[in-house]
C-alpha cells in the first residue's frame, strides 16, 4: 500500500534542496561546496544555488575566512524549537515495557526528585521478583547504580549535599559495603562515565544486580535514567553481556532523540 503522504502534491525543488541540509547534519562539520554536492549526488552549480538561497534564509552559514559552508543559526533555532517540544519521560516511558520485555528483567524510569533519584514509572519481569521497588521509590546515591548514575551526571552542587549525608550514614553505621570516602566514591562516578553505565552487583540487596544508563539531552546533561535489574542467577551483570548492551543501545536512541551528540559530553 502506498503512503499517503507520497501521493500529496509537493514542491519537488524544496525536497531536493533539503537533501543539502540532510547531508551537512550527516557530515557533522563545515564543509567545501563540491564535498557537499558529492554527498547530496547533485551538481556543484545546482548545489551553490540551494545554497545561496539557503545562506540568505539562515539555514546555511558560509565561513567568510575559508568558503566553507556549515549549518546557519536559523537550522539551530529551529532544533531547538523542536527539541523543546519533545517530552523526555513520555520517550522514556514508551520503551521501558519494551525493554522489561526484550532482556526478560524488571525496568524503572527514575527522574531527580526532591529527595534524590525516583522511580516514576516501572515495568516488572514475567518472572517473579520480591522487590521494594515502586512508583515514588527514592534510591540512595551511593548504594545503587540509580544513584550512581546520577551522581556521575548531574552537577555536583545538586548531588553533594545528599553523598555528603550517605558517606557519613555508612562511615556512623560501619558498613564496609559502600565506599569509605568521597575519594573511593569520585573512581566509582568515573568508571560510570567511562562506561557510559552505572553497575550494582549485591550492593542495594544481596542476590540483586542492575544496570542503570543516562539519557543525556542536547546540552549533554542528564534528561532521566533508566535501570534493569532481577536476581543474580538470571541477571547478566557483564560488562559486554546482553543486558548492558541492551542498555547501552536504548539509551543511545533515546539520547539521540533527545538531540544529544557525543560532541556534547566531551566539550
Amino acid at each position: 500500500m502506498t503512503d499517503a503522504s507520497s501521493k500529496r502534491q509537493g514542491i519537488n525543488s524544496i525536497e531536493v534542496g533539503l537533501t543539502l541540509i540532510k547531508e551537512l547534519v550527516t557530515l557533522g562539520r563545515p564543509a567545501p561546496l563540491r564535498e557537499i554536492a558529492q554527498a547530496a549526488d547533485m551538481h556543484p552549480a545546482k548545489a551553490h544555488r540551494y545554497l545561496v538561497s539557503f545562506v540568505r534564509g539562515g539555514l546555511v552559514r558560509q565561513t567568510p575566512d575559508n568558503g566553507l559552508y556549515d549549518l546557519g543559526p536559523y537550522a539551530l533555532e529551529l532544533s531547538l524549537a523542536c527539541l523543546s517540544r519533545l517530552d523526555a519521560v513520555k520517550l522514556g516511558s514508551a520503551v521501558v515495557e519494551s525493554l522489561a520485555a526484550e532482556i526478560n528483567e524488571s525496568v524503572f524510569l527514575a527522574v531527580w526528585g526532591a529527595s534524590g533519584p525516583t522511580v516514576i514509572d516501572w515495568q516488572p519481569s514475567r518472572r517473579s521478583i520480591s522487590a521494594s521497588t515502586q512508583t515514588g521509590t527514592v534510591f540512595p546515591m551511593l548504594m545503587s547504580s540509580t544513584g550512581r548514575v546520577f551522581a556521575a551526571y548531574q552537577p555536583r552542587s545538586v548531588v553533594d549535599p545528599l553523598v555528603d549525608k550517605e558517606l557519613a550514614e555508612l562511615t556512623t553505621l560501619g558498613d564496609t559495603r559502600g565506599p569509605r570516602d568521597r575519594e573511593a566514591f569520585d573512581a566509582i562516578l568515573a568508571e560510570v562515565r567511562s562506561r557510559g553505565l552505572g553497575r550494582g552487583v549485591g550492593i542495594r540487596r544481596p542476590g540483586i544486580n542492575s544496570f542503570t544508563a543516562p539519557i543525556l539531552d542536547y546540552r549533554g546533561r542528564l534528561s532521566f535514567a533508566l535501570t534493569a535489574f532481577g536476581y543474580e542467577d538470571t541477571f547478566d551483570s557483564g560488562w559486554d553481556g546482553p543486558i548492558a548492551a541492551a542498555m547501552r543501545r536504548t539509551a543511545d536512541q533515546l539520547s539521540a532523540q533527545l538531540g544529544h551528540r557525543e560532541e556534547c559530553s566531551n566539550a
